[in-house]
């Protein structure tokens, strides 16, 4: 039986979100009830999720746009200014929902109580869904969450201590609400995705595959690529062979197949440090923690087989 999700996205600025949609809609594991959009622009970012859907023959998916601000402070919303590039063509308005994403998350909760709930940019949507009815807590059977940073890692020689990540601290005071609300969550954190991208191979493999879905996912990787790049890599070494991370697309697989993480239940306490969201991993339970399975490990190699098998196939 396939599992009932929204997928709650920040579309068109990082790629992995469009990387991520493409793998929902070619895992027949899942049954996409709507898609929330959420950030600085959100009805754009919704227009692309829409433009991205009619490549992929599935107009039967819902589109919402949903919040552009965060809930009171915080680093706000990432915009790059590429967003849409690749994707939308100048002065297209692909069809949207007239529902707010909030009012459309909890109309399809109670029409599917025990929904699963994929979330892959800041939690605001879902902040505000829940203030305006707490009970959603419970009608949601499982948010599986793309955010939070547990433990070091590293990569190109740079060590990531345990810290911050930008879905999560993009809002402070949304996440503090969803992750203290009691909902069953899955926590895929940036230590564990940072550990797998695309390489160069992969992209030219779906720039030869030959969909219109498929051509447009290949645009937005190349406009992606050198803004990573400016993020991560190191000015004066040789770029590494990443052209994007897959953090979204692995935190959607994690939704109906845990086989490419390893996982470990820990108690975790969602807090705000001088004004920074923070995910810290406490040795035993207290008030403060709330118990969630959580990501801790990843076979690399594996997941981008997997992945690149579903979008090319």
């Amino acid at each position: 039986m396939s599992r009932a999700i929204v997928l709650d996205t920040d579309m068109a600025s990082d790629v992995d979100d469009a990387l991520c949609l493409a793998l929902a809609l070619g895992s027949p594991e899942l049954e996409i009830l709507g898609i929330t959009n959420v950030g600085r622009e959100s009805g754009l970012r919704a227009r692309v999720t829409r433009r991205l859907l009619e490549l992929a023959g599935r107009t039967d998916i819902p589109v919402y746009a949903g919040c552009r601000v965060p809930l009171l402070a915080g680093s706000g919303f990432n915009w790059f200014g590429h967003e849409g590039e690749g994707i939308l063509e100048p002065g297209s308005e692909p069809p949207l929902e007239s529902a707010h994403a909030v009012d459309a998350l909890l109309e399809i909760s109670k029409q599917r109580p025990g929904l699963g709930v994929v979330a892959v940019g800041p939690l605001t949507n879902l902040a505000v869904a829940l203030a305006k009815d707490p009970d959603l807590a419970a009608r949601i059977g499982r948010l599986t969450l793309m955010g939070g940073h547990l433990r070091e890692v590293a990569y190109r020689g740079r060590v990531f201590p345990p810290g911050v990540d930008y879905n999560l601290c993009s809002d402070p005071h949304a996440s503090l609400l969803v992750l203290r609300s009691g909902i069953p969550t899955t926590l895929v954190s940036a230590d564990v995705t940072l550990r797998t991208w695309l390489r160069e191979a992969d992209a030219v493999r779906i720039e030869r595959a030959g969909t219109e879905l498929q051509r447009a996912l290949a645009r937005a990787l190349r406009i992606w690529t050198p803004v990573q790049q400016r993020l991560f890599e190191p000015k004066a070494a040789q770029p590494e062979d990443n052209v994007a991370f897959l953090h979204d697309p692995l935190t959607l697989a994690c939704a109906y197949d845990e086989s490419f993480c390893g996982f470990e239940t820990l108690e975790i306490e969602p807090t705000i440090e001088n004004g920074v969201f923070r995910t810290l991993e406490r040795a035993s339970a207290s008030k403060a923690t709330f118990p969630m399975r959580c990501a801790t490990s990843v076979d690399a190699d594996a997941f981008r087989t997997h992945f690149m098998g579903r979008l090319l196939g």
